[in-house]
């Protein structure tokens, strides 16, 4: 039977019309097969009573219900001005309902005068007052929005990525080798399946996109994917799955030797009996993001995060917040791998349409998101915009449409709008080992912004491979200090460049035991040439030099200088001397007891490479901490 909404509201005109008889004899006929689904016959009837009587309200109304479910919308709107033209307060609903169908088409200045006028009644539906509230900010908008428009200028991904069937929800590599999609169809057993399918990017092209295989696929729907940074960790969400604790649930699948494995349910820690789907992993694969219709949220649909412990499991998901959250539907989130901005589509902040694409920031680690910014006319429309994520050079986005194509629905790609874009980033690959038995080892890793001293990344690497993988700004200095318990910490400082982005910058750490002689480079402490007071940046280096004292507080050490061959020796002895006892002088400042240190400058005595070339001189200039 039809919905009885619409109809129940023509009741006072019934009622209260003085229009003939025969009219309205027509029109509870047409309502009676209205509700019969026999929409044919009600609309004949209902015509019938408008030729009868022009002047009976009524029949407009149900004639406008009729055109707008067979998707006449322009004609629905004609009709149900036409039955509420009487202005009668009891038919206010009627502009709220010409008001919504104007944002279709969309024609939102009148979508906002029906609104507005609307909102004019008093005692009216506070759902309705609500939602047209909403779309008067949305008309607002989209009325800038289109007089404003960005820069947009899409281009299909071509027959490697797209075939006749329908492509969405695409997921790319850091590197942009590899490309993941949710694919519908071919038909399996005579039923339409979603799948996971993949593309490789070779020689300027992408291959013919493959099945993903029965470790991930099954005969049931599998869709809406995330692929993790360096292209060797899959999540994604299956429904109805025997293992399943919901509804829907996120399942993960790990690349070993180019094949996948079999996919597992990530667990209680992030599912739950409720709706969990749409992940996305941030660049260190510490943060989760997804989507989820559990309590505790600000809708129906929200964005949460779980943060992955040094153990390797999931803390309990929180809520994203209210900023970036709605009392309606948060969906597809994409977080970049600089990990300060965060793509999603949103029907709750103001926008052109049902479902637009947002971009929210932070200042990476910090935990505020800003307020969204929407994405403008023409990437968003009237329509529904998702599931649009971005390449890691900040600017290159993909998304799904049915705008034109190989088939139904297809993957494109285009240039973001400059203020869109996220940063470009390079990525790092780190393998941690015993320095002797060459083991891999799980150790703690951070990650610093030599010119600001922030900490960018305080994470762990794998138990089994002693591997961590990360992507970073582009162009910028870092530090990179790791620790383990018993080791010797390791330091080091590396640019990452746009070449990192195609491929990565790898750095191998050996690891030292806390053995007497042993010794290790301070590669982050600097000063100027000829001088020895220290550089702002080198207190990053050394404020892990006191934390190392401080957790281990029965060694000794003694700190030397070093310089190149350029120079007297005499000055050179100095200056060593000096930029030692300036470490040695912090170390004291910062609360190291001064009986557990000493320092020495070698100046040019003990060089580890021949002074012959600018790169020489500048490894041989070095502050080293050797253990006593």
């Amino acid at each position: 039977m039809k919905n009885l909404l619409i109809l129940l509201l023509f009741a006072p005109f019934v009622l209260l019309s003085q229009n003939t008889s025969k009219a309205k004899k027509s029109y509870t006929k047409a309502i009676k097969f209205y509700q019969e689904s026999n929409d044919k016959k009600a609309k004949e009837l209902v015509q019938s009573a408008i030729q009868q009587d022009a002047n009976y309200l009524p029949p407009y109304l149900l004639l406008g219900q009729l055109e707008e479910e067979s998707g006449n919308i322009e004609l629905a709107i004609n009709n149900y001005l036409k039955g509420i033209s009487d202005k009668n307060p009891d038919n206010a609903w009627g502009y709220w309902k010409v008001g919504m169908l104007y944002m279709q088409i969309p024609n939102y200045k009148e979508a906002q005068r029906a609104f507005k006028y609307f909102l004019s009644f008093k005692y009216q539906n506070s759902k309705k007052i609500e939602s047209a509230r909403k779309e008067l900010k949305n008309c607002e908008f989209s009325i800038d929005a289109i007089a404003n428009p960005k820069p947009f200028d899409f281009k299909n991904m071509g027959d490697g990525v797209n075939s006749e069937w329908e492509e969405y929800l695409p997921s790319i590599s850091a590197d942009g080798k590899l490309f993941v999609i949710t694919r519908r169809g071919p038909y399996q057993n005579n039923v339409v399946s979603e799948d996971f399918y993949q593309s490789e990017y070779q020689n300027g092209n992408w291959t013919k996109a493959q099945n993903m295989g029965a470790s991930v696929n099954t005969m049931g729907n599998e869709g809406a994917q995330c692929l993790a940074p360096n292209g060797k960790l899959l999540f994604f969400t299956a429904c109805d799955r025997e293992d399943g604790l919901g509804r829907c649930d996120i399942y993960f699948s790990i690349k070993r030797n180019s094949q996948w494995s079999e996919a597992r349910n990530l667990g209680s820690s992030i599912n739950s009996k409720y709706w969990e789907s749409q992940p996305t992993i941030s660049p260190d694969g510490r943060e989760l993001y997804f989507v989820s219709n559990r309590p505790g949220g600000y809708g129906d649909m929200d964005i949460w995060k779980s943060v992955l412990s040094e153990q390797g499991t999931f803390s309990t998901p929180v809520n994203l917040g209210s900023t970036i959250n709605t009392p309606y539907d948060e969906m597809s989130p994409f977080i970049h791998t600089d990990n300060q901005n965060l793509y999603f589509a949103s029907n709750g902040h103001p926008g052109l349409g049902d479902f637009d694409l947002f971009l929210s920031r932070r200042d990476y680690p910090a935990a505020i998101w800003q307020t969204p910014i929407n994405l403008g006319y023409p990437i968003n429309t009237s329509g529904t915009e998702n599931s649009l994520i971005v390449a890691s050079d900040g600017k290159t986005a993909y998304f799904a449409s049915d705008k034109s194509g190989y088939g139904k629905e297809d993957i494109f790609w285009f240039h973001l709008p400059q203020e869109m874009q996220s940063q470009q980033v390079a990525y790092l690959n780190t393998k941690v080992y015993d320095s002797e038995t060459k083991t891999p080892m799980k150790s703690s890793i951070e990650i610093i912004d030599l010119a600001t001293g922030k900490v960018m990344i305080s994470s762990f690497t794998y138990t089994k491979t002693g591997e961590f993988f990360t992507c970073l700004t582009a162009n910028t200095n870092y530090a990179v200090n790791v620790s383990k318990d018993g080791y010797l910490f390791h330091s080091e400082n590396f640019v990452l460049n746009e070449q990192s982005a195609l491929q990565a910058l790898k750095l191998d750490i050996p690891l030292q035991r806390l053995n007497k002689g042993i010794k290790i480079v301070l590669n982050n402490i600097f000063f100027d040439t000829d001088a020895y007071t220290l550089k702002i940046e080198s207190e990053v280096e050394l404020n892990t030099l006191v934390n190392f004292m401080n957790n281990n507080p029965i060694l000794e050490v003694e700190i030397e200088g070093h310089t190149d061959n350029v120079g007297s020796e005499s000055h050179n002895l100095k200056l060593s001397e000096n930029r030692a006892k300036a470490v040695y002088d912090f170390l004291v400042k910062n609360g190291v007891d001064a009986k557990r240190m000493t320092y020495k400058g070698f100046g040019a005595s003990q060089p580890i490479i021949k002074n012959d070339t600018e790169q020489g001189r500048a490894a041989n200039r070095r502050t080293a901490f050797r253990l006593r």
